[in-house]
């Protein structure tokens, strides 16, 4: 029996056969269809020989197998009714060859298969951070509310998006106070309305103050709820789009983190994202954030997972000759047991960089002065993004009710203020701290 991944990569092989051997062949891509089926374009010169393409769909058909679709297009030049659709799976595709790239065509997850592109402003002022981690249950969301916390009670205004919409959490941790009502509606209604409404929404409908004085000291965090979970929130799961939209707009999640921005002018914008490779992840994950900070643990599921983020956030983007997208890595549920905690970090920083030194640092260039992308010789640096931050077990916060009994641990712990740090460290820089006033 053979498999989808064999035959794909036995038609990869037979097709490069053809580009290396046949100079008639100007280019060629093989397509992974929406079908499970493969597909292939191939563009030829003017003088090809006339028998070439059958030879090429014969060699196809007995690669592939059951596999093979039996579609081998040869566009004709501009004025070939699919132009665009042959030039777009070119555009698309994946470098196998100087001649040969690989493409696919996808129903979901589009974020996850489109380069990811460029932070929601350039300047970060406000800071988009996203809270992430491939697997759930090593302490993401409470990571994220002691950073609000200790923002907050410096003074300063922080905005928190729930973008765990499938399992809503941080809206509920960071609730408004004992009898006060929470947001009504939240990011979901957002994503529903704003495309059929086509203008800004009155975003005091879709958040919520935490009104503690106990938490917040003098700032304020603002919460976005995913939304409220009663009978109709499944429904409208099932009816809302997070594919990426058409190149003339802009994703309402977009518009929402702008709308944000410009109405409540934080000075720190919190995602809180979705473990996995969910579609809402998939969104942050495209470029979005100022940085990315990455929560992993010392198992291999964590770690075959992070390096699936570090490809996307770094060694992709150099092959295309852009910087890596920012991140910062969180060593989690680490042993708070003395001997255990320190054989347990020094095994995770091993891992950490080998995995960064092989899917995020670019290789060093010949000019030392040249400073475009993370490099291996940054490694030394102690700003460098493959040294964790550890956040030990905390049995307390394990099973906390209430944000009012754990604010101050959450404030005052230094695992958890040294984190706050090095979030901080990065946008320390005056002309980017200048923030909005609150």
């Amino acid at each position: 029996m053979i498999h989808f991944d064999q035959a794909r990569q036995q038609c990869i092989e037979s097709l490069r056969k053809f580009c290396d051997s046949e100079a008639a062949i100007q280019r060629a891509v093989l397509i992974d269809d929406l079908f499970g089926k493969i597909r292939a374009v191939v563009w030829l010169a003017a003088d090809a020989p006339v028998q070439l393409p059958e030879h090429i769909k014969a060699e196809l058909s007995a690669s592939g197998e059951a596999f093979w679709s039996g579609d081998l297009w040869t566009p004709t030049g501009e004025r070939d009714p699919d132009h665009a659709v042959y030039e777009g799976a070119w555009e698309q595709g994946v470098e196998i060859s100087t001649k040969l790239r690989r493409a696919d065509r996808h129903r979901s997850r589009g974020f996850w298969l489109n380069p990811p592109g460029e932070p929601a402003w350039p300047r970060p002022t406000p800071p988009v951070i996203a809270f992430y981690s491939f697997k759930g249950g090593v302490g993401r969301t409470t990571a994220l509310a002691s950073f609000a916390i200790q923002r907050a009670r410096a003074g300063e205004r922080v905005v928190v998006l729930d973008l765990d919409i499938e399992a809503p959490g941080v809206g509920t941790l960071l609730d408004p106070g004992e009898g006060i009502s929470g947001a009504s509606w939240g990011v979901l209604d957002y994503l529903l309305e704003r495309p059929v409404l086509q203008k800004a929404l009155d975003l005091r409908d879709y958040y919520h103050a935490c009104a503690r004085e106990a938490v917040t000291g003098r700032g304020e965090i603002l919460v976005v709820p995913a939304g409220r979970t009663d009978n109709d929130f499944l429904g409208k799961l099932s009816r809302v789009d997070l594919e990426p939209p058409v190149a003339s707009q802009k994703h309402p999640l977009l518009l929402l983190l702008e709308q944000l921005r410009e109405d409540l002018q934080p000075q720190w914008i919190l995602l809180d994202c979705r473990a996995g490779i969910s579609e809402a992840a998939g969104f942050v994950l495209s470029g979005l954030p100022h940085l990315n900070v990455l929560f992993g643990t010392t198992s291999e599921q964590s770690w075959l997972g992070l390096g699936l983020i570090l490809e996307r956030l770094g060694a992709d983007r150099v092959r295309r000759d852009l910087p890596q997208l920012e991140c910062l890595l969180v060593h989690a549920m680490v042993p708070e047991e003395p001997t255990t905690r320190s054989r347990a970090e020094a095994d995770f920083l091993s891992r950490s960089a080998d995995e960064f030194t092989d899917r995020y640092y670019a290789s060093n260039p010949s000019d030392p002065e040249e400073d475009s992308y993370w490099y291996v010789r940054d490694m030394e640096s102690e700003f460098a993004p493959h040294l964790p931050a550890a956040l030990p077990y905390k049995a307390k916060l394990a099973f906390l009710k209430n944000i009012d009994d754990v604010a101050d641990d959450l404030a005052d712990d230094p695992d958890y203020q040294a984190l706050a740090e090095r979030i901080a460290s990065r946008f320390s820089e005056p002309d980017e701290m200048e923030g909005f006033e609150s």
